[in-house]
């Protein structure tokens, strides 16, 4: 799917970002199915929140795309490709589980700000500071709407 790569480092970088299109829009859509089935007393306070996380996500995720055009690296043209990703799912039997549900979210999005600062440790070793401001600004999105979510949780 990466098409145009000069370097071995770049190769691996740029693959990397293409992988966190994939991977965010799978954690979008996991966003999206607890914002919709959470079930239980903190329905309306986590509805509230994903909802707040999605809407920022999606300009993310265009955000994103539009950086691997202007590199002039191909993006996902299917949904099978669109949907190749490493990020656990949601369980099926999981909408009355409320701490469950929050927490593997919550853990979803700090694997996607992991993946996120991976990719700026290696632009910033190629020297491509715009590749590296968007995975810090991913990446800190990321661990904010994690803190976000794990806020909810009963200890």
């Amino acid at each position: 799917m990466v098409t145009k790569m000069a370097k071995p480092k770049a190769n691996t970088c740029y693959a990397a970002l293409v992988q966190s299109l994939r991977d965010s829009m799978n954690v979008y859509q996991q966003t999206l199915l607890v914002h919709w089935g959470l079930m239980g007393s903190k329905f309306f306070s986590i509805h509230k929140l994903t909802e707040t996380i999605y809407e920022e996500m999606q300009e993310g995720v265009d955000t994103i795309a539009e950086h691997i055009r202007s590199l002039d690296i191909a993006t996902p043209m299917n949904t099978a490709d669109l949907n190749y990703s490493d990020i656990p799912e949601l369980k099926a039997d999981s909408c009355f589980c409320q701490d469950e549900m929050i927490q593997h979210l919550a853990s979803n999005h700090n694997l996607l700000a992991e993946k996120f600062q991976e990719i700026a440790k290696s632009a910033e070793g190629l020297g491509d500071q715009l590749t590296l401001d968007l995975a810090v600004e991913r990446g800190r999105a990321h661990k904010k709407f994690q803190w976000l979510l794990k806020s909810c949780l009963d200890y």
